[in-house]
C-alpha cells in the first residue's frame, strides 16, 4: 500500500510538472525586451504547433491555356480581399509586369504595363495591395510609385526623392522603404526609413554596409540577406550583419522587440559555388568569392494571426523542402514547419518573398522542367 502510495505521488508530481507553461528565455538590453528561443521550439500550452497545408488551386504556366501571357520567370504573388491573385514579375521580358488571375486560377488581365508614361514602369522592386485592393507598385528604375485599382487603372503616380525599392504602405498613411546612401556622408549602406505620405523621409530604422560589394574587394558570393515586412500595427526588419535577431517596431519606428534564435550554420552549397564562380568568370571586376556558410535565415513573411514564417536554409525531408522557423506575435518561436522551396533560391541581391493572407499560403516556384507555377494552400494550424 505503501510503494502504491508512493507511485500516486510521483505519478501526480510528473502531471504537475508537465502541465506547467515553460518559462520563456527573456532578457532586457538598452530598455528592449529579447526573446531568447534556442534550437527546438517551446511547446506552449493551447498554442497549436502543427501546420498543414491543403491544396486548393494550382496555376501551371505550362498549360496551353497560359502559353501566350508572355509571363516567363514570375518572383511572387499577393492576394487581395475576394482573393483574386497577382502574379508578379519583377524583370519581365514582356509588355507587362502583373498577371491577375481568379481565386480559381482563371486569367483576368494583366496590369502593370512597360514604359516611360503615365501608369508605366520600368521594372519592380515591390508590390503591395492595401486594405482597398489598390495595388502599391515600386519601380525600381524612376524611384516613382504608382497606385492602381483592382483593374490596373491609374489612381495617383508619386515621384520620390530618392529612389526608393520595396516599398510598404504601413496603416498609420506612412510608408516603409529602402533606399540608397545621399551622400558620401552616409557611406555605402542601405538604409530601411519610414516616409510620410509626401515620400519625405521621417525616421531610419535600418541599415545595411555594402561596402563590400564593390568592384576590387573580395565579394562574399551573391545572397543578402535584408528584408522587411509589414503587418497589422508592426514592422519586422531582417539583417543577417547582426546574426539571426529580427528586430520589431511600431508604426511610429519605435522599437519594441527584439526576437533572437540560435541556430546551426548552413555551409554554403556546391551548386551555389559553382554559379557563384561561373559568374566570377564572366565579371571578374566583381571579384566575387563563395561563402562559407548561407546567411542565418533568407526572408520572412507574417500571416493573418500575427505569426512570422521565417525561411532558413536547412532542408527538409524532401528537396523540395525547406525549414521555417515560426513565431507567434510575441516573438517565441512555436514550431518548424517545411515549406516547399518558393521563388528562385539564390538570385543575385534579391531576397525571396511569400505571402500568407486570407489564411492561404501563396507560393511562386518552379518545375524540374523550368516551367513555373503557382500553388495556393489552405493553412490549418492543429
Amino acid at each position: 500500500m505503501k510503494k502504491l502510495f508512493v507511485c500516486l505521488v510521483a505519478m501526480s508530481f510528473l502531471a504537475s510538472c508537465g502541465s506547467k507553461q515553460p518559462k520563456v528565455d527573456k532578457v532586457i538590453e538598452d530598455g528592449v525586451e529579447v526573446v531568447l528561443n534556442h534550437l527546438e521550439p517551446y511547446l506552449l500550452k493551447g498554442q497549436p504547433s502543427q501546420l498543414k497545408l491543403e491544396e486548393e488551386t494550382r496555376i501551371d504556366f505550362e498549360q496551353a491555356k497560359y502559353g501566350g501571357l508572355g509571363l516567363k520567370e514570375p518572383d511572387f504573388a499577393e492576394a487581395d480581399s475576394q482573393g483574386n491573385i497577382y502574379v508578379v514579375e519583377q524583370y519581365s521580358a514582356s509588355d507587362f509586369f502583373i498577371y491577375k488571375f481568379s481565386p480559381t486560377g482563371d486569367f483576368m488581365k494583366k496590369l502593370g504595363k512597360k514604359g516611360q508614361g503615365p501608369g508605366e514602369i520600368q521594372g519592380i522592386s515591390g508590390v503591395v495591395i492595401d486594405k482597398s485592393d489598390h495595388l502599391l507598385i515600386a519601380d525600381r528604375s524612376t524611384g516613382k510609385l504608382l497606385e492602381l485599382d483592382a483593374d490596373g487603372n491609374l489612381i495617383k503616380e508619386t515621384k520620390a526623392h530618392h529612389v526608393m525599392q520595396e516599398v510598404v504602405p504601413l496603416e498609420n498613411g506612412n510608408y516603409l522603404a529602402r533606399r540608397t546612401a545621399k551622400d558620401p556622408s552616409e557611406g555605402r549602406h542601405w538604409f530601411l526609413s519610414l516616409f510620410n505620405p509626401d515620400f519625405e523621409e521621417l525616421k531610419k530604422l535600418d541599415s545595411f554596409d555594402m561596402s563590400a560589394y564593390v568592384p576590387g574587394k573580395q565579394t562574399p558570393g551573391t545572397i543578402i540577406s535584408f528584408c522587411w515586412r509589414a503587418a497589422g500595427d508592426r514592422i519586422y526588419a531582417g539583417n543577417e550583419q547582426r546574426g539571426y535577431e529580427l528586430w520589431v517596431y511600431d508604426l511610429e519606428g519605435n522599437l519594441l522587440r527584439k526576437i533572437r534564435k540560435e541556430y546551426q550554420p548552413v555551409q554554403y552549397p556546391e551548386e551555389f559555388r559553382k554559379q557563384t564562380e561561373e559568374l566570377a568568370a564572366r565579371q571578374p571586376a566583381m571579384n566575387l568569392v563563395a561563402r562559407q556558410d548561407m546567411p542565418p535565415f533568407n526572408s520572412f513573411f507574417p500571416d493573418d494571426e500575427g505569426r512570422l514564417y521565417v525561411m532558413t536554409y536547412e532542408q527538409g525531408q524532401s528537396q523540395d523542402d525547406i525549414i521555417h522557423d515560426v513565431f507567434n506575435k510575441d516573438g517565441v518561436l512555436v514550431a518548424r514547419v517545411p515549406l516547399g522551396k518558393y521563388g528562385i533560391l539564390g538570385r543575385a541581391l534579391n531576397h525571396l518573398r511569400a505571402t500568407a493572407t486570407n489564411g492561404r499560403f501563396y507560393r511562386v516556384c518552379f518545375k524540374e522542367n523550368g516551367y513555373p507555377e503557382l500553388i495556393v494552400y489552405r493553412m490549418v494550424w492543429e
